[in-house]
């Protein structure tokens, strides 16, 4: 059974964010890459500017289903138009070459699945007056996924199941949004006893494009039956998909929407010096408050009292679901609840987007090297969301105005513990916070790469190192005692 055609059935339909770019946005130097982590990044970068000419990066993880024995650059340097896949049950004997196979996992925890994937457009970050920055920016995204797809469809306990069998299945939610945004950012800095204070905003409106979601709002009864056939009981939801891409030639996003949405940080310097160099950095930051809509959209909801029997060989017969998904979603509004149109409530929806709260600590060991620790956990939202996954990671790096290496050792949803690394060289980046997903040959649960190229050739005049425990030229840090007095 295709886990693709379950899922849809069930009303979770989700087509499943590098994730968040550690190597590229937690360093002093990350300038205007650094606001989508933190508004306030720009205030305590020790040049006066920063322009990202353009950056991208790509994200996927999922504890699900994963490739054998392969890593990105194998399998995408190897593609062609001879690769096939095939499944681990279906292996007999040695498996040829250009063929990989597909096995699952089975898990004692909610599966997760996230993909997310961006170009940033030119962003200019600037501080102005010493104490205040003012910034712009623009990207192209794709974000969705699921952080609590149950368990108990795991494939292969699943398939061992006996025939009518019944078990209870969870309540879960997943969605998927394809979106253009573009953003203004400011910060301020107020000087403090202990060094400063500063707070930061983004402002960023959206355009959507395609998107789509599935909720289910209670427990409900599963019955697994003969001939990819099933009983549902009790079930009550509701999903929803943009309709401007369906039957159409060739797939290609289309404007269905507009939406709004918010950062909001707050930094403590401590042991501040005078050309901004601190002991620590201490940050809290909300990321992705707002919301976005879907007008030109279907809107479902499913309401199954007692019981009903979905035959899963219906769907079979669309050899590309996502150009069908109003047909689909017609005939399961017909076996459910006896009437094609009876599950069509609208023709919008609004989608939260995937709020978090960012913790994060940075120390200055000395004027290259410093450690930086980082903090994001999910937040619930009362409108479905593409939920992002959560990170506890720890950030060793070294640091230049013309270098920087950074290792990061990120835990993952609290269960994967992965290594990074990323280097920047002059006005370029290149990282990933998976980098044992890129080489090697092993199971293959997903990937993370980013890469940026910036502009910002002319110095701040803060000599050769440019901050640490001292300012440049031996200048001493504020460790407290007094606030910095101005010259009028």
């Amino acid at each position: 059974m295709r886990l693709s055609i379950l899922l849809l059935l069930l009303l979770v339909g989700q087509v499943n964010y590098a994730q968040y770019q550690l190597g590229l946005r937690t360093e002093r130097y990350s300038g205007a890459s650094g606001v989508f982590l933190n508004p306030t990044a720009q205030l305590y970068n020790p040049l006066k500017w920063d322009l990202n000419l353009a950056g991208a990066g790509a994200f996927v993880s999922n504890n699900y289903t994963f490739l054998r024995q392969t890593s990105t650059t194998d399998f995408l340097f190897s593609l062609n138009d001879k690769t096939d896949l095939i499944k681990a049950e279906n292996v007999e004997g040695p498996v040829a070459q250009d063929t990989y196979v597909i096995d699952f996992k089975n898990a004692n925890r909610k599966h997760y699945a996230t993909t997310f994937g961006y170009v940033d457009g030119p962003a200019l970050s600037v501080r102005i007056a010493g104490n205040h920055t003012v910034g712009v920016f623009s990207r192209v995204a794709f974000l969705g996924g699921s952080q609590n797809v149950p368990v108990v469809f795991s494939y292969y306990p699943y398939n061992d199941r006996a025939f009518y069998d019944t078990f209870t299945v969870p309540v879960f939610q997943g969605a998927a949004m394809g979106w253009k945004e573009f953003g203004v950012n400011y910060a301020w800095k107020l000087p403090t006893y202990y060094g400063s204070l500063s707070f930061g905003i983004n402002v960023r409106r959206l355009t959507t494009y395609e998107g789509a979601f599935v909720t289910s709002n209670q427990k409900f009864r599963y019955t697994k039956l003969p001939d990819d056939m099933a009983t549902i009981e009790n079930a009550e939801g509701e999903f929803g998909f943009t309709t401007n891409h369906l039957h159409a030639d060739e797939f290609k996003p289309r404007k269905s929407g507009n939406g709004w949405a918010f950062d909001l940080a707050a930094t403590a310097l401590i042991d501040e010096d005078d050309d901004g160099g601190y002991r620590w950095r201490l940050s809290a930051a909300l990321l992705d408050i707002g919301r976005a809509s879907f007008t030109v959209a279907e809107k479902h909801h499913i309401g199954i009292g007692s019981s009903a029997t979905i035959d899963l060989n219906d769907y079979m017969k669309y050899s590309n679901q996502l150009m069908h998904l109003d047909d689909i979603a017609r005939q399961f509004s017909y076996e459910t609840m006896g009437d094609s149109l009876a599950s069509l409530i609208g023709n919008s929806f609004t989608l939260a987007l995937p709020a978090s709260l960012s913790l994060q600590a940075d120390y200055t060991v000395n004027n290259m090297v410093f450690v930086n620790a980082t903090l994001v956990q999910s937040i619930p939202t009362p409108l479905p969301s593409p939920q992002r996954g959560c990170i506890l990671a720890l950030t060793p790096r070294l640091e230049h105005r013309w270098f920087s290496l950074s290792a990061p050792l990120v835990l993952y949803n609290w269960s994967s513990l992965r290594m990074g690394l990323a280097a920047r060289l002059g006005y370029l980046v290149v990282g990933s916070d998976h980098v044992g997903s890129l080489f090697g040959r092993k199971d293959f649960y997903g990937t993370d790469f980013y890469v940026a190229l910036k502009f910002n050739p002319f110095d701040l005049n803060l000599g050769w190192f440019g901050g640490g425990t001292s300012g440049p030229g031996g200048k001493k840090i504020r460790r407290g005692g007094k606030v910095k007095c101005y010259k009028f």
